[in-house]
């Protein structure tokens, strides 16, 4: 595959993953599996390819599975650096229920369902296992599965919670029937986002839902002109495909679902991208804000002088409104 001639992205996110590229994997479009050119390269040398027979963006040539292992296995230190500490969990179930009440999407997802008590609900890609914590507040039984050895110990050791060290299709059968999963900022990782598409369709009880939360690829148009300028593809360089409103639809009609709700909202997250994550200041921070949230009425006062802050600068972004992820919810009829 010619790349010499491309159109190259110049670099935003700091953290670019630094690929093999003399072992990259050729692939066709990760979802109908139509031949297509690549169209661009990303600051990490990979290229990028248009489907316009299924309207999505994908990774042309994809590191190997060894790569990506690797990224994984180290993802919560060299990408996503958090706090896996017992406090940290005790400071989750301290505020479950307030934020599953304040979470639009986990109540968008109780009012289709009529509720999520005694639910059976799988998270794909559960992280840290924020978004179970809620579901497990509202009532729903819960359980996840993660490729990041860290999450998973936490999880284990702190939360609770039975996390599979596997993708969806390599541990549905232990898990057994469901009536929601969740794939939460996942479907843009795996190198075959179908199978798991199709695993989580399997394992879902007649009138489940499937909900997925994800880049919105649609953005980026379907030209050379329109996705140079979506910022989408210079951060996260961990994803190997952006879905568009069209992938969704394609995603229905294929599998037979019956689409409950997809919109586009929320902003990218770009302040601080420009720089490598520091583990140092992220625990000092870490330290400041538990010490502040023991002494209530001090928490009280920063959260509103932050709310007024916000407002009277117009920094403040309602995640509901913008276009930068689809939220989708796929019901099996």
């Amino acid at each position: 595959m010619a790349t010499d001639k491309l159109y190259r992205l110049k670099p935003l996110d700091a953290r670019i993953p630094k690929w093999n590229v003399d072992t990259l994997i050729e692939r066709d479009c990760p979802f109908c599996r139509d031949v297509n050119g690549p169209l661009l390269i990303r600051p990490d040398q990979l290229p990028i390819a248009f489907c316009h027979t299924c309207g999505c963006w994908y990774v042309a040539r994809i590191p190997s599975d060894l790569d990506l292992s690797k990224m994984y296995d180290d993802y919560f230190n060299s990408h996503r650096p958090s706090d896996l500490s017992e406090k940290a969990a005790a400071m989750m179930f301290a505020v479950a229920h307030k934020t599953a009440q304040l979470d639009w999407q986990l109540q968008t997802l109780s009012k289709i369902l009529g509720g999520l008590k005694n639910k059976r609900l799988v998270e794909v890609g559960c992280g840290l296992c924020r978004f179970l914590i809620m579901a497990r507040a509202e009532g729903a039984d819960v359980v996840g599965c993660d490729l990041s050895p860290d999450a998973c110990t936490f999880a284990r050791e702190h939360l609770d919670i039975v996390v599979h060290q596997q993708m969806l299709a390599s541990c549905s059968s232990c898990i057994g029937k469901a009536d929601v999963v969740v794939m939460r900022d996942l479907i843009e990782h795996p190198a075959q986002p179908l199978v798991d598409i199709e695993a989580a369709y399997t394992m879902l009880k007649r009138g489940g839902c499937l909900l997925i939360h994800t880049p919105n690829g649609g953005e980026a148009g379907n030209s050379l002109e329109t996705a140079i300028a979506w910022v989408g593809f210079r951060v996260d360089l961990e994803h190997l495909q952006y879905l568009s409103p069209h992938v969704v639809n394609w995603i229905s009609q294929k599998l037979d679902m019956r689409i409950e709700r997809l919109v586009a909202s929320g902003f990218p997250g770009l302040q601080g991208i420009d720089r490598l994550p520091d583990m140092r200041t992220f625990r000092q921070a870490g330290s400041l804000k538990r010490i502040v949230k023991r002494i209530p009425s001090v928490y009280t006062t920063v959260r509103i002088l932050r709310a007024m802050r916000t407002e009277l600068d117009g920094s403040y972004q309602d995640p509901r409104l913008g276009s930068y992820h689809l939220f989708a919810v796929l019901r099996k009829v």
